[in-house]
């Protein structure tokens, strides 16, 4: 195999496929890039660690075609390295010793056969809908932070929900402390589905999706999703097993309603968390609430670490009575970060009852819900 690729061309190509190679595998071959080179010039390079995989289209001078696979930290910090202008790689067939050479630089490295190079999943195609990079990457942004971490408990919650309902797409994500909830139209006309879509897949996905109106096509099947760019192509596998009823939850009515403006709601839950962070047993334990008394249109907000106290007001509309009640800060500011508009509206129940943060036009394209932390004192 020999091709030759711009170097800058190249190092966009392998940092993308790169979010998809396993960094510690059982097997070597899960930490390589295949090189797929076609005598036409169309070159495809591919990262897969089984449940993710990600395959990037190229044209190059493709003097000669073959495969190779290259670990993937190696290779990828020889062309980062490399002067400007165009790299050659070329594999000796007989060993798979691969030169990789730009100008007078030039690296002799081995490569292992693409022979057992897992393969990109074959779906069947139930349905497929489009969105807007930015759109993706947007709602993605929203709901990423309140995807579980810990698959103990229920394995489903480590993903996201794509619901379809009445051509609208809902993405729900819970952590069972928290649930969040982000909504946008599609064009296509599909019979209410749903799927869900793994943390690792969203995490990786939001690094490389640009804030450009180009299309991303949405193919699923029961087993795998592909989010295709047009000349890359992301596969997830997909999560088995009953998600929250979200809806039963966010339709809840509350009693209480507070409209505040975002950021001085913010500013004053990051000054809270700033003694959180330092200490390192309220960090770590997260029992150490940020207090809200909301009464007499503001919101005492206040917080007591083994480092100190802080004590801040906020103005605030009221609407349906007083209320003493704790949250993680951290858990309430992501769901302040979730929204866009200057003014938020805030609803709360009872003191052991989730608040809810929804937008203050009512269109429900975002609904975020925060579990209260239990107060002693």
């Amino acid at each position: 195999m020999k091709l030759i690729c711009n170097k800058e061309k190249l190092t966009e190509i392998i940092n993308t496929v790169q979010k998809a190679v396993a960094p510690k595998a059982v097997m070597p071959i899960l930490e390589c890039i295949k090189i797929d080179a076609s005598a036409d010039g169309n070159v495809v390079f591919t990262g897969n660690n089984i449940d993710l995989c990600i395959e990037y289209n190229a044209q190059c001078n493709v003097p000669e075609g073959g495969t190779i696979a290259l670990a993937s930290r190696m290779f990828g910090e020889i062309v980062r390295s490399m002067p400007d202008g165009d790299v050659t790689i070329s594999t000796d067939d007989t060993n798979n010793v691969t030169k990789i050479k730009n100008g007078a630089s030039e690296f002799n490295i081995q490569g292992l056969s693409s022979n057992e190079y897992p393969a990109a999943p074959v779906l069947d195609e139930k349905f497929r809908f489009s969105l807007t990079q930015n759109i993706l990457k947007k709602l993605i942004r929203k709901t990423i932070s309140f995807i579980s971490l810990n698959e103990g408990k229920k394995p489903v919650l480590t993903g996201a929900l794509f619901d379809i309902k009445n051509g609208k797409l809902n993405i729900a994500a819970s952590d069972g402390h928290r649930l969040a909830v982000v909504s946008e139209e599609i064009k296509e006309n599909i019979p209410d589905t749903s799927f869900v879509v793994p943390r690792m897949a969203l995490n990786e996905m939001s690094k490389i999706l640009k804030d450009e109106e180009e299309k991303v096509e949405i193919i699923v099947s029961d087993r795998h999703a592909l989010f295709d760019f047009g000349y890359y192509q992301v596969y997830t596998r997909l999560l088995d097993g009953d998600f929250l009823n979200y809806e039963a939850i966010i339709s809840v009515v509350n009693t209480i309603n507070v409209v505040v403006d975002k950021r001085i709601i913010t500013d004053s839950l990051e000054r809270a968390l700033l003694l959180i962070n330092d200490d390192i047993s309220a960090k770590s334990d997260n029992r150490v609430p940020v207090r809200f008394n909301i009464a007499y249109n503001k919101i005492d907000v206040s917080c007591i670490t083994g480092k100190g106290q802080v004590n801040d007001t906020v103005s605030a509309q009221i609407d349906g009575g007083d209320l003493t009640i704790g949250f993680n800060c951290r858990f309430l500011l992501d769901a302040l970060n979730g929204c866009e508009d200057e003014k938020v509206k805030i609803e709360f129940s009872a003191p052991t009852s989730g608040c809810f943060v929804r937008s203050t036009t009512g269109d429900d394209s975002y609904i975020y819900m925060v579990l209260p932390v239990r107060l002693y004192n």
